[in-house]
């Protein structure tokens, strides 16, 4: 170019036919990343007897919730993990009916349902296949993440949720609750004890020992406590010092101790609020352990309101609200055996229906391929008689 201006330099022809040459050849350069595996863990087999022993559990939640109800139902879905589908989507075309037909097949054993009114909110525990159900009304829950956002050091890991936790009942043994119309309890323990595995003594391992999960009954208002922690093991015995140079975690600065023993005769220094740590001695096979719970939530206060005999039906033996007399429960109860029996005569007539569709689709089928087959034969027969009357003419000719 002139002097004072600035001009652009063509590229080279070959260098501009090089990607289309590429792109004839179908043999574009690749893009994106390399692709990750991302399942890598090895499966296990399980036994079909550890399976059908095995609780399992669908959390889901039904007609218009809130979001903290959405966040409920995603933490308790991490308390009954891994025994629970963690990341079920339930939509609104879905029934009841569904999650009940597709639980056989996952060996699932109890089907959790929440749900909200403008007056409460709701939640359902009942036992598949054939129940019973109980609706407990929460009269509070705070979720995980408050519960940790209140805590100094909150202690929770992605390993905690790989075994599942340890159940704890206490008080269902007691003395009996003070209110007008106290819940039965023996039913309801044993539904709050089949919710979780139970413990294998023979063959414990302490090591998978990671959470615990409480129910507390209370006698004085008939409420049921749930409280969720995890199970933090440490040595016990041993001096301040000495244990804060053993944690893997949170490792102590010496970085203005002339020698370690000053630091470890000095007690490790001065111990903070959240570092007291009340530990219990446990007999274990290496000696005594000290354990630490730590809250993770959630928190719930139930109050049971009514039980049902069957999945989210049937006769109602127990409400809190509502009272019968034996003829009112009589008669509820024989229309619900004669509603169960016309369910029953239903089903069997629907199923001698589509019977009878087969038959007769069949007959149907049948009749058109003789039919078919006949017709066949009949112009092959017409047209070897053409030919025989064209031999006969000929002949005579």
């Amino acid at each position: 170019q002139g002097s004072g201006s600035v001009g652009l330099c063509p590229a080279p022809p070959a260098l501009l036919a090089a990607p289309r040459a590429l792109a004839a050849r179908g043999a574009m350069p690749k893009q994106g990343r390399r692709r990750k595996k991302r399942r890598t863990e090895k499966e296990v087999d399980v036994s079909e007897k550890e399976l059908r022993q095995t609780p399992r559990c669908f959390v889901i939640k039904r007609g218009a919730v809130g979001d903290k109800v959405r966040d409920l139902v995603q933490n308790m879905r991490e308390v009954m993990s891994p025994n629970c589908a963690k990341s079920l989507r339930e939509s609104k075309i879905n029934r009841v009916e569904d999650f009940l037909a597709v639980a056989g097949h996952f060996h699932v054993s109890h089907l959790i349902i929440f749900t909200a009114t403008k007056a409460a909110t709701y939640m359902k525990l009942a036992r598949l296949p054939q129940g019973p159900t109980l609706t407990f009304r929460v009269d509070g829950f705070t979720l995980s993440r408050d519960v940790r956002a209140a805590q100094r050091r909150p202690r929770c890991g992605p390993r905690d949720f790989t075994v599942a936790p340890l159940q704890v009942l206490n008080g269902f043994g007691g003395a009996e609750s003070k209110v007008p119309k106290p819940c039965p309890k023996p039913l309801l323990a044993e539904m709050l004890r089949g919710l979780l595995p139970a413990v294998d003594v023979p063959n414990f391992n302490q090591a998978e020992c990671r959470r615990t999960a409480l129910f507390h009954y209370e006698p004085e208002t008939d409420h049921v406590y749930f409280r969720h922690f995890t199970v933090n093991k440490q040595n016990v015995g041993l001096e301040r010092g000495v244990s804060k140079l053993l944690r893997t975690v949170r490792l102590p600065k010496l970085g203005r101790k002339d020698d370690i023993a000053d630091f470890v005769l000095g007690g490790g220094g001065a111990a903070s609020e959240s570092e007291v740590e009340a530990t219990q001695a446990v007999d274990g096979n290496d000696g005594k352990v000290g354990v630490r719970l730590t809250e993770i939530g959630p928190r719930l206060k139930l109050l049971l309101v009514k039980v049902e005999e069957g999945v989210c039906g049937g006769g109602v033996p127990y409400h809190r609200f509502m009272t019968k007399t034996p003829s009112q429960q009589q008669v509820l109860e024989q229309k619900a055996k004669q509603r169960k029996q016309l369910q029953e005569r239903n089903a069997k007539l629907e199923k001698a229906m589509g019977l009878h569709k087969d038959k007769a689709s069949k007959k149907k089928k049948m009749a058109e391929k003789a039919a078919a087959e006949a017709k066949k034969a009949g112009r092959a027969t017409g047209e070897d008689v053409g030919d025989d009357d064209g031999d006969a003419a000929a002949a005579g000719a």
